[in-house]
């Protein structure tokens, strides 16, 4: 039930239909173009497979990743008009990859402390106390930065594909 609330949100669905022809949605999705949203914290690469059916899937992936992002979408072609109905949704986020180097950084914080305990008692929690605090600071750049990537899947596909009758007759 959690997976399908959050596949409800806003950032994790696209759903919009275009002026656009399929032929000319499927050419500007198969154009190379780099995420916009790739930082130094989180550097992104971005992979668009498109299979025959109109079926697209939009990776995104960055170093040490267990699996990208990806958002699994349909072009289907609209019956009344020559345009294009878009639709799709995030199957894969970044959440699992939080929660895992997370308990990562908790762990070498327990390492750490135990070990410098032992070896320089109290002093070895004023050494490690900080040392958490800047991981954590760190990791938490990170982790923004890829939960914004997740959410601009999204907006990257509509900004890449969305044209209005009138944008297209110009």
């Amino acid at each position: 039930m959690k997976e399908k609330a959050k596949r409800d949100l806003p950032g994790y669905t696209v759903d919009f239909e275009t002026a656009l022809p399929l032929a000319d949605c499927t050419r500007r999705l198969e154009r190379d173009a780099p995420p916009p949203d790739s930082s130094r914290w989180a550097p992104l690469t971005q992979h668009i497979l498109i299979r025959r059916d109109g079926t697209f899937i939009l990776e995104r992936r960055f170093p040490w990743a267990l699996y990208p992002i990806r958002l699994v979408g349909h072009l289907d072609p609209v019956k009344d008009s020559d345009g294009t109905w878009v639709h799709g949704a995030i199957t894969h986020d970044t959440v699992n990859q939080v929660m895992i180097e997370g308990l990562i950084v908790f762990l070498l914080f327990f390492l750490a402390t135990a070990l410098l305990f032992l070896r320089l008692k109290t002093r070895g929690l004023v050494i490690t106390v900080p040392l958490l605090l800047v991981m954590l600071s760190l990791f938490s750049l990170r982790w923004r930065a890829l939960r914004a990537a997740t959410e601009n899947a999204g907006r990257w596909l509509r900004r890449r594909l969305y044209v209005t009758q009138e944008q297209l007759a110009q």
